[in-house]
């Protein structure tokens, strides 16, 4: 880790001491445009989610607000400062502000707000400047917002979703969570919610300081939070579904590995859709080189952590599955220290 930053956030493991949790108030169905449904519900019919428009049912939303101020209460006694949203633009056009990792990237003393592919999402970091004000004119953050993308249609292709990214490489657009930071090196992961023009981008971004490497044909969907977990220096968890000796990284060929094969899944809803897979159960949060909050659910995870000397803290997220996010989502750290 470089000189200077050991206050800042290089990796997913170091010692956690300040981080933002979202909030499931007002997550919905936005009314869908091309990009959502390209992004998001890639496998569903647009008349399907056109119907299911508006507010997830109040139970849902009671349920996720009690898990999440639960997660909050949890960091707090561990001694970690927690931030929360504050919702500016509530319509039925916004999505959610479930999952502050998803558009905003903190590498260094860097806050990158990135250019998301959804449409829906474009206004969804307003809830969390009066957090990235605070940290750029008190603490000395840089704080960089990326041009807003086009959102055009030929953005998107919805007629090979499952052999290739819905999403084209026309401008570079991405969510943050298509990322993993290991010190100096940055997976980017190439997929529905991130192209390989995003990549090039945050290179730029970034410089010669750090090496983003861009992965491919590893999962298209979305995200790289359920796929590869970086959990300490030398350790790495794979969801064994989608990685293999093949195609791994070529980063973590001598370190060692957890591989994960099953997840426990939700029981599913009635008449609700899926926004993530029964994968989001490897959605853990790291407090710590030894210690990570995880899906109490997923027992075979917590056994392997605890065999290779990772205390866990199984905690719940009933709707992980639907308001599409795990731990590792629904938190962005802030602040880690060496």
């Amino acid at each position: 880790m470089q000189s200077g930053h050991t206050m800042t956030c290089n990796n997913e493991w170091d010692h956690l001491e300040e981080v933002i949790v979202g909030t499931a108030n007002a997550s919905k169905i936005p009314k869908p445009t091309k990009s959502f449904m390209s992004c998001v519900y890639p496998e569903y019919e647009l008349d399907y989610i056109k119907d299911r428009v508006g507010t997830w049912p109040l139970k849902i939303l009671k349920e996720q607000s009690e898990d999440l101020e639960k997660l909050s209460e949890t960091l707090v006694d561990l001694g970690i400062k927690v931030y929360r949203p504050e919702i500016k633009i509530n319509t039925l056009f916004e999505w959610h502000w479930h999952c502050p990792r998803d558009l905003t990237l903190v590498i260094g003393n860097k806050i990158i707000e990135t250019p998301s592919p959804i449409e829906n999402r474009k206004n969804e970091t307003k809830a969390y400047e009066h957090i990235f004000r605070k940290y750029h004119e008190e603490k000395g953050y840089e704080w960089i917002k990326a041009a807003r993308p086009s959102f055009k249609d030929e953005n998107y292709q919805t007629d090979n979703i499952h052999r290739k990214p819905t999403l084209l490489n026309k401008e570079p657009m991405f969510e943050a969570a298509n990322c993993m930071r290991i010190n100096n090196d940055i997976l980017y992961q190439v997929s529905n919610t991130g192209n390989e023009l995003g990549g090039q981008w945050l290179q730029e971004i970034l410089g010669n300081q750090y090496k983003v490497h861009i992965l491919h044909d590893l999962y298209s969907y979305a995200h790289l939070d359920s796929t590869i977990i970086p959990l300490r220096e030398g350790l790495v968890l794979y969801n064994g579904s989608r990685v293999t000796e093949e195609n791994e990284p070529a980063l973590f060929k001598s370190w060692d590995k957890i591989w994960i094969n099953e997840c426990v899944k939700s029981p599913p809803i009635k008449n609700i859709p899926w926004g993530a897979s029964e994968w989001i159960g490897l959605n853990l949060l790291s407090i710590n080189p030894n210690l990570a909050i995880v899906d109490a659910k997923q027992k075979q995870l917590i056994d392997k952590l605890n065999k290779n000397k990772i205390e866990t803290i199984p905690l719940t997220l009933r709707h992980d599955r639907i308001i599409s996010g795990g731990f590792h989502c629904v938190t962005l750290d802030l602040k880690r220290k060496e």
